[in-house]
């Protein structure tokens, strides 16, 4: 992801690298005399380096909350790959670290700029299909990245439900609304990567009574996400099922328009730093937030929670309203 991000900004006509940093350091001096930049081996001198706005922080999920937490102390907006975080723990103190410091903390999800997704979200808004009452969906990959850290509890923090759920987690808070309580089952049937998951099930209620449904899986072996909203007037299907990319607006009386975005050129991860960067010139936040990204690792632990005590978990509580009155403000107004 490192180098996919490392392009995305060479090659936007606002942006500048100005150095990698990489705990490999002949790897990172490679990169940087081929992109012509400076390389910071160490991370806190990284965090430091003058002449910066925003830091890329895309390592394993261990790493995340050091390099955050250094760069936004150094003055610093920062860009960190999805998940947030390991776990809660971590997000919070993330999170709390950015309002104090008055920088953006902007999570990694370019599945917020598939056509077919933003096209869904435009019918969403305009309400297209009336009143949301129920979302449901699935999400992931055919398990090929375990053979990496991403099999090392330690590192990764959870199983396939933080891993790809947390794409989708995003998603559904960002077409539903706000999440508050879930059951869930975990569990590991296939990869020898116990005590991760390698295939989870969860139930969401969101704040106004809608009911939600994921399945996120590491033996999804065509990839990668399909998922539907039904509402009062009809429904709308996002099919990212390879190879496809559309997106079906259906009505009751079973009339349909589809929006194939099949044959486009992905260019996911290049709007979806254009965005970042106009957010961070504008002066107002990311798509998804630092707090977007709190609430996602939240979502995929209270399933965890769920599925070892059998009981259904709750969402929103006293350190959740406080957060979510900090960051909006005294003009957030309800939820």
């Amino acid at each position: 992801m490192g180098l996919r991000r490392i392009k995305t900004v060479v090659s936007h006509p606002r942006a500048e690298l100005i150095f990698v940093s990489d705990n490999n350091e002949e790897l990172a001096m490679k990169i940087a005399k081929e992109r012509n930049c400076d390389c910071y081996p160490e991370l806190e001198k990284a965090s430091r380096c003058p002449n910066v706005d925003c830091i890329i922080v895309s390592t394993p999920n261990k790493f995340h909350s050091e390099a955050v937490i250094l760069a936004l102390e150094a003055g610093k907006h920062v860009f960190c790959e999805k998940p947030l975080c390991r776990n809660p723990e971590e997000g919070i103190r993330m999170f709390r670290t950015a309002m104090s410091c008055g920088k953006t903390l902007k999570v990694g999800s370019n599945l917020r700029y598939f056509p077919s997704v933003l096209k869904a979200k435009e019918l969403l808004s305009n309400d297209a299909i009336g009143s949301s009452v129920f979302i449901r969906g699935w999400v992931g990959n055919n398990g090929w990245q375990l053979k990496s850290w991403f099999s090392d509890h330690d590192v990764i923090g959870g199983g396939t439900f933080l891993d790809n759920g947390s794409h989708l987690l995003d998603i559904y808070r960002w077409f539903m609304g706000e999440v508050e309580e879930c059951t869930g089952f975990v569990a590991t049937n296939y990869w020898p990567v116990a005590p991760l998951e390698d295939n989870a099930m969860g139930i969401f209620k969101f704040r106004d009574g809608q009911l939600g449904f994921l399945h996120s899986s590491w033996m999804e072996w065509t990839d990668y996400m399909y998922l539907e909203v039904y509402g009062t007037d009809g429904y709308i299907r996002v099919d990212n099922r390879n190879p496809n990319s559309t997106t079906v607006l259906g009505s009751k009386n079973g009339l349909q328009q589809t929006f194939d975005y099949s044959r486009l050129t992905p260019q996911s991860y290049d709007l979806e730093f254009d965005d970042y960067v106009d957010a961070i010139i504008n002066g107002r936040q990311p798509s998804p937030n630092g707090f977007d990204g709190l609430r996602a690792v939240q979502m995929a632990y209270a399933v965890y929670e769920s599925s070892q005590s059998g009981r259904k978990v709750k969402l929103w509580g006293e350190i959740e309203e406080s957060l979510y009155r900090a960051f909006l403000g005294p003009k957030s107004g309800d939820r």
